[in-house]
């Protein structure tokens, strides 16, 4: 007969073994849902957030902003490589991933740890500057330090493949302008087509 004080050790030892299984099995649980979940909200080409994820960190941003008594605010930069295409034409859609990925380190160097930026498709993006200290000052805006900051340093990357790169930005900024997100969205696409129209390599914020 097993002694009351050895059946006690072994169901003791049992229920550890248990429960170091149990940790374990949490622990990678833990694991892969931060793995599925970097998956649903990530681009998988730049690391940036995708389109969906960048979506609702906007309209949460948006929702803080009418939140606030519009004490915060928000640029909403709608952004595109000009003359990407050349790149894919001349010297293959795998040296164009590799622009992409750079135009995406340019903009996660550029602008700050809490500013949203994302990849809307092909070579458009999208950024929202949060409280830029610039915001009620157009003159600055029109000279955007943050937008000629980005533009520098994709004509550098440019100038490897010879090829004249640049950026164009529309921009739409809430809560002044509007406080819908679809609309401020639909604002700053139009003045990006502007500032395409009006030969590239420039900001629109009006």
């Amino acid at each position: 007969m097993i002694p009351p004080e050895i059946k006690l050790k072994l169901l003791l030892n049992i229920l550890e073994e248990i429960s170091e299984k149990y940790d374990e099995i949490l622990k990678e649980n833990k694991k892969l849902l931060k793995e599925l979940h970097k998956q649903a909200t990530t681009d998988h080409l730049t690391g940036l957030l995708n389109r969906r994820a960048l979506l609702e960190a906007l309209r949460k941003e948006v929702e803080r902003i009418k939140g606030s008594n519009r004490k915060n605010t928000l640029c909403l930069c709608f952004m595109d490589l000009d003359n990407f295409k050349l790149i894919n034409d001349t010297f293959g859609h795998a040296e164009g991933d590799k622009v992409l990925k750079a135009f995406a380190s340019i903009l996660r160097e550029t602008l700050k740890s809490y500013d949203i930026v994302g990849r809307w498709g092909g070579d458009e993006f999208v950024a929202g500057v949060i409280n830029c200290e610039n915001f009620d000052n157009p003159e600055i805006c029109k000279t955007c330090p943050y937008y000629h900051k980005i533009l520098e340093e994709v004509k550098k990357m440019g100038k490897c493949y010879a090829i004249s790169l640049g950026v164009s930005c529309g921009v739409a900024k809430i809560p002044t302008e509007t406080e819908d997100l679809d609309e401020a969205l639909r604002i700053a696409d139009r003045r990006l087509y502007k500032a395409k129209k009006e030969g590239k390599g420039k900001v629109v914020i009006d």
